[in-house]
């Protein structure tokens, strides 16, 4: 696994919590000094459930799958991030913390590396990445709280039709094992599915 230093004041990182910021934020060379690259191959290991691991990751490029996995070794999937998002495991950025779930790569990926204490300074020092981190953190508990929503009160093919409406690009990329685990239904279930909402669209596009 590739791990280099990024010198540069611009990049992903910057570019998404600038746009989060809705303006330029300061002492981005401070981050830009503290970032790391890693270069991850599809099915490796970001990290893993229950290790220290206090880092923010922004997807320059790629996909990673965020999961839990049981102690027979079986996984359940809590979300998927493209580019141009950021994951963490909050239980892992306070201080002692785990991480509550593993990170790994379902495509090759690229990813940048910040040490949340690098962003614990900048926001001690700075209103506007106080301001920042604050809505970020709110972004990763409205995903949590939809995603708990869907499963809890929407049947497998609602949930497969959110999914479609909401990240069409994640439907598209993800296998069809892990987008059947993250529903909560079987491959099988999902072709099921998947074949009835496409007869559907074409009944829609072609009425006659």
């Amino acid at each position: 696994m590739a791990l280099t230093e990024v010198k540069r004041a611009e990049g992903a990182a910057i570019s998404l919590f600038e746009r989060i910021a809705r303006h330029p934020l300061a002492q981005a060379e401070r981050l830009a000094e503290a970032m790391q690259v890693r270069s991850v191959r599809a099915g490796e290991t970001v990290f893993h459930q229950d290790e220290p691991h206090p880092y923010v990751y922004v997807i320059e490029r790629g996909l990673v799958k965020l999961t839990y996995l049981r102690a027979n070794g079986e996984e359940w999937i809590k979300s998927f991030a493209i580019e141009g998002r950021f994951f963490a495991s909050l239980s892992a950025l306070v201080p002692a913390g785990r991480a509550s779930f593993s990170a790994i790569a379902v495509e090759e990926s690229r990813l940048e590396r910040i040490p949340f204490v690098t962003l614990q300074a900048l926001a001690d020092t700075d209103l506007g990445w106080s301001r920042m981190i604050r809505s970020a953190l709110m972004m990763l508990a409205e995903r949590k709280e939809r995603r708990e929503r869907q499963f809890l009160t929407l049947d497998p093919e609602e949930r497969y039709r959110a999914l479609l409406v909401e990240e069409p690009e994640v439907v598209a990329r993800v296998p069809q094992k892990d987008l059947a685990g993250y529903l909560g239904i079987t491959p099988v279930g999902l072709s099921r599915i998947a074949k009835r909402v496409r007869a559907e669209a074409d009944t829609r596009l072609n009425p006659g």
